[in-house]
This record gives C-alpha cells, structure tokens and sequence, in this order.
C-alpha cells in the first residue's frame, strides 16, 4: 500500500452523513449502561471498514470504540456486532489481550 491509500484507511474523520449517530440518545444509553460513564461525549468515525461502522468515543476522562451494524438490509447472520462482543468477552476472560467490552446493546 502506497502512502495515499494507507492515509484513507488511517485515524479518524468526523462522522460521516450516511453514518450519523443521535448522540444524546447514545450519551443518554452510556450513563445508564457503561460503569463509570461520564461525559460530555464527543464521537468521530474511524476511516475504512465500513462493514461495521466504527467510531472512537472521547470523554473528557475515557476513550471507548463503538461498532455497530450498518444499515439497510443484512445478508444472515452477517456483521453480527453481538457474537463479536461475546468473542471479545470469552478471550478476555481466557486472559487473551483482547480491548474491554464494556456494554452491548442488541437492538
């Protein structure tokens, strides 16, 4: 990969229009749902893979990854971000260096 292709795939941009979260309803779920949550929230979109939509979480005291599902109509069982979830968790508890999950939300 040349360097122009691996800055398209590299950091993060702001979120995207097609990809646009409600970001007090996410704020709102964050504070009931994640130990220790506390904001302001700001969110911007990892570049690339956009299978999954992923976006980096900044508070003024954390940094989280959020993936979920895109959206329209799914093949299957395809971009399942819950089994990925417990995947995560199980090689986590088996004392694989695996990132934290911290909450899911399945709907």
């Amino acid at each position: 990969m040349n360097n122009s292709t691996n800055e398209a795939y590299v950091g993060t941009t702001p979120v995207r229009a097609a990809y646009r979260l409600d970001e007090a309803a996410l704020e709102a779920w964050m504070r009931g749902n994640v130990a220790g949550f506390a904001g302001p929230l700001s969110i911007e979109q990892f570049k690339g893979g956009q299978s999954n939509p992923t976006y980096k979480l900044m508070t003024p005291n954390a940094r989280y990854v959020l993936r979920r599902k895109p959206s329209g109509p799914l093949v299957g069982n395809a971009h399942d971000v819950v089994r990925e979830a417990r995947v995560l968790q199980a090689l986590g508890q088996a004392e694989f260096p695996v990132p934290a999950v911290y909450a899911v939300c399945a709907d």
